[in-house]
């Protein structure tokens, strides 16, 4: 993967010139923070149609042919600004747009890239499955090629917006008698009134009808054109798709990048100061010392290492997937600043009144915050990530990453 850079292009608007005419055009035209929410779709569109959608995406199939650094110029003008930007769009076009740009086809990229950044389609990503957990490559949802098309049949799950989507890019098994990572196929999947295609909610720790589902695929008919990258070689895909993942997350890569100008939430309404301001309240600021100062250098450093590693990518000094080092840190000082939150908040933070679910209190933040730890990939595969791809430390050892995946499931059957 190659991210674009200034001397790629010919004619590039220098950051100054683009940051005035941005900002300009942000303050006459985007909706305010304080204005009714406008629906991500017609904000993307309005994007779209001034050229301020897919940013660092080329021209040719939609874009707006300049940099990450462009980009990340735009919206963190529309944070200053307290702009409203497009909300559902971030997974299609911080992770599934640039998946698309690295192994689909030229008529792959024209045919689903200006639409997906028009913000006319939705996509989503169709990996995790019931049985696999972190093992992705284990994957068994099949793939069947008949004649001008494939056969989808199988099952995935923790799969974030699937109910609102258009399409997803689906990891399948396409050979059962190679070596499990040589067997799988990347396809994009349409996902509304598709025929075989079943789509349900998955109930959230704390009782909401959460934004994931799983997926139910039952002989589902996918052109043969929707592959993208060659067939059996949908790990190369796969392995894309997750660098862009976790670059989106740690806001280094492609999508949206708020900027990092606004204090580091807590939750939905309390930062870090009024965080010490309610323990010292309750008199408790001495016991809680240390974990309020973890909490607030968490919220100094997460933005300072994202800005470090997207400098040394642009400037190729970080190369490899730096995108987990920083997706680590944000899950596990998450988790730690949210059990803080709680020892703040005491009673008071896991009562309310009423019979409602409430989302804005420490006792459901703490419930959902381990989602962090898994989105993206788990903290147990960042470490590992880290340490073989950055570190050069050796890799786990494996006893199936040679054998026919049939001959792994038949020993796995067999005991």
């Amino acid at each position: 993967m190659r991210l674009p850079e200034m001397g790629d292009h010919d004619t590039l608007e220098s950051l100054d010139a683009f940051e005035a005419r941005a900002r300009a055009w942000i303050a006459a035209t985007l909706p305010s923070l304080d204005d009714e929410p406008v629906e991500s779709r017609e904000l993307q569109r309005l994007l779209f149609d001034h050229g301020f959608a897919g940013i660092a995406f080329p021209k040719e199939y939609g874009g707006g042919g300049c940099t990450l650094q462009h980009q990340k110029v735009f919206f963190e003008a529309a944070a200053a600004l307290c702009r409203q930007v497009p909300t559902t769009n971030h997974v299609s076009i911080g992770m599934l747009a640039p998946t698309i740009l690295d192994h689909g086809s030229h008529e792959a990229k024209l045919r689903f890239l200006p639409p997906l950044l028009r913000g006319d389609e939705v996509w989503i990503q169709l990996l995790s499955e019931p049985r696999g957990g972190s093992d992705m490559a284990g994957a068994i949802t099949s793939l069947k090629g008949d004649g001008d098309t494939y056969l989808l049949t199988g099952a995935k799950m923790w799969s974030t917006g699937a109910h609102l989507a258009d399409y997803g890019l689906c990891l399948c098994r396409s050979d059962w008698d190679v070596p499990k990572h040589q067997g799988l196929s990347m396809i994009a999947v349409p996902l509304r009134n598709t025929v075989g295609v079943t789509i349900e909610h998955i109930r959230a720790a704390d009782g909401t009808r959460a934004s994931f589902c799983q997926e139910f695929f039952d002989d589902v008919r996918v052109p043969r054109s929707n592959l993208i990258g060659e067939e059996n070689q949908g790990w190369a895909v796969a392995q894309a798709l997750l660098v862009h993942e976790r670059n989106a997350v740690a806001n280094i890569g492609y999508g949206y990048l708020t900027g990092n100008a606004r204090p580091a939430s807590i939750t939905p309404d309390l930062s870090v100061p009024d965080l010490v301001a309610t323990a010292s309240h309750r008199g408790i600021d001495g016991v809680l010392a240390g974990p309020l100062a973890d909490a607030y250098i968490a919220s100094v450093v997460g933005p300072l290492l994202s800005a470090r590693i997207s400098a040394g990518i642009r400037l190729g000094t970080h190369k490899g997937p730096w995108g987990s080092l920083s997706k680590l840190h944000g899950a596990v000082s998450a988790v730690e600043t949210a059990r803080t939150t709680l020892a703040v908040g005491g009673p008071d933070g896991v009562v309310w009144d009423g019979d409602e679910v409430r989302l804005d209190n420490a006792g459901t933040r703490w419930l959902g915050i381990r989602g962090n730890t898994l989105a993206g990939g788990s903290n147990e595969m960042q470490r590992n990530i880290i340490t073989e791809r950055l570190l050069g430390l050796p890799r786990e050892p494996s006893s199936d990453r040679e054998l026919p995946f049939s001959e792994v499931l038949r020993r796995a059957t067999a005991r």
